[in-house]
């Protein structure tokens, strides 16, 4: 990828593809882009509330780690987890990061998210994963039943993430009114 901008105009036009897969139109389904903006307010959300609490986190850069951290697909492209190739795609994306004309800055940011190590990357996490459900929840008020699959899956995985830092589920509830 030579540009920002081609990189920025992938990720805009880039459909996400497990919401197609569950019979969500092309024109009508979220592109990676609208799901990044979407992760990186839920997250700023998530952070502010947490550091309320007393939890040590910056919630811009729990934003900024959200707003990156599908970058990578503007080169591979939205592979979902139904594909079975979770390994290979981690490898590609990685592979991709370096391809990107990203500052080290931001390279660093996404990696650090793909390895899951900091406050700040969990935040990212959880929040990625509830803005996916939330937006489930959209599919399936608009008629999109089969989309409730991802949701259903997902809650499960955001609990899981949850017990590692339990106020996650508080400000989850507090910022989104989801209970896990």
């Amino acid at each position: 990828m030579d540009s920002l901008v081609e990189m920025l105009e992938a990720l805009s036009s880039l459909s996400r593809t497990g919401w197609m897969l569950r019979g969500v139109p092309h024109v009508l389904a979220e592109t990676v882009s609208d799901h990044s903006f979407w992760s990186a307010v839920i997250g700023y959300e998530l952070g502010v509330s947490a550091r309320r609490r007393g939890v040590r986190v910056n919630p811009e850069r729990v934003a900024v780690i959200a707003l990156l951290h599908d970058t990578a697909e503007s080169v591979i492209g939205d592979i979902p987890k139904t594909a079975g190739i979770s390994e290979a795609k981690e490898e590609a994306e990685a592979r991709a990061l370096d391809s990107l004309p990203l500052s080290p800055e931001a390279r660093s940011l996404v990696r650090g998210f793909m390895e899951g190590e900091t406050v700040e990357a969990l935040f990212a996490r959880a929040a990625e994963v509830a803005a996916t459900i939330v937006r489930a929840k959209v599919y399936m008020d608009e008629g999109f039943e089969r989309v409730g699959e991802i949701s259903e899956n997902l809650a499960e995985y955001l609990r899981g993430i949850t017990r590692k830092m339990p106020v996650l589920r508080e400000v989850l509830a507090e910022v989104l009114g989801l209970e896990l």
